[in-house]
């Protein structure tokens, strides 16, 4: 009924680690995936265009808590950028300028003031880190539907199982993300006490499930996101190819 329907469905361990996606029949669609293997010698051009939009998004998440950070010299950096080695140095230095302002929102009980994972070491890495990999599912889900091979990536370095190209599209999303995540806890919706701390801090299994009539309004709100990233990286996929 709901390959019919063309809804797929993701099923994820606790600690989200293992997971399996089920997926309606879809078309092969090969002259995507062959735009796409054409496209990775332009991986510079498109990883830029990615880390532009995630570091002005991420400017306009804290302005919303009121918080001010220029990014006009990463943009300089950004723009002068001569490898994606050089660009991830730039994405690394912005990531960790962010989260000592994001972090700085909240109580010492819920963060160790840095960002952590696998495992996530207090309540807002793991809310983080489980709103990320769901949102990561989401995106790879969308890109197979669209006939996309989401392990072929311009940004992220493709590794065994890890589709590269859910986590290229993932970065500009981050900073909706990231907002959701710092309401639920300004608001008092989560608690450092919905999370247990046994090999990492994890959200407890009876509060997921109370967090559902929150999380699936925001889940659903980042469809229209995730849908424009798509659009937007075939357009420049097309672009380029011309240009080839």
């Amino acid at each position: 009924m709901t390959a019919n329907a063309n809804v797929p469905i993701l099923y994820l361990t606790k600690d989200s680690k293992q997971f399996a996606l089920t997926l309606p029949a879809m078309a092969k669609n090969g002259e995507l995936k062959a735009l796409q293997y054409a496209n990775l010698s332009n991986n510079l051009s498109i990883a830029k265009k990615l880390l532009f939009d995630k570091f002005t998004t991420h400017k306009a998440s804290l302005e919303h808590f009121d918080i001010t950070i220029s990014i006009d010299e990463t943009l300089t950096h950004l723009a002068l950028a001569q490898s994606i080695e050089e660009v991830m140095g730039i994405e690394g230095a912005f990531a960790k300028r962010y989260f000592a302002h994001y972090f700085s929102l909240f109580e010492k009980s819920l963060t160790k003031g840095f960002r952590s994972k696998n495992p996530p070491l207090d309540p807002i890495n793991a809310m983080l880190s489980y709103i990320y990999t769901l949102s990561y599912y989401a995106i790879t889900a969308k890109l197979y539907m669209r006939g996309f091979d989401p392990s072929l990536s311009y940004l992220h370095t493709p590794l065994r199982s890890h589709f590269a190209l859910s986590s290229d599209l993932l970065e500009p999303l981050r900073a909706s993300i990231n907002c959701f995540v710092a309401e639920l806890f300004l608001k008092q919706i989560l608690h450092a006490e919905d999370f247990t701390c046994k090999n990492g801090v994890y959200l407890k299994y009876d509060t997921r499930r109370q967090l559902w009539t929150h999380l699936k309004p925001f889940m659903n709100s980042l469809n229209p996101q995730i849908n424009r990233q798509i659009v937007m990286l075939k357009k420049n996929l097309e672009k380029n190819d011309a240009l080839l």
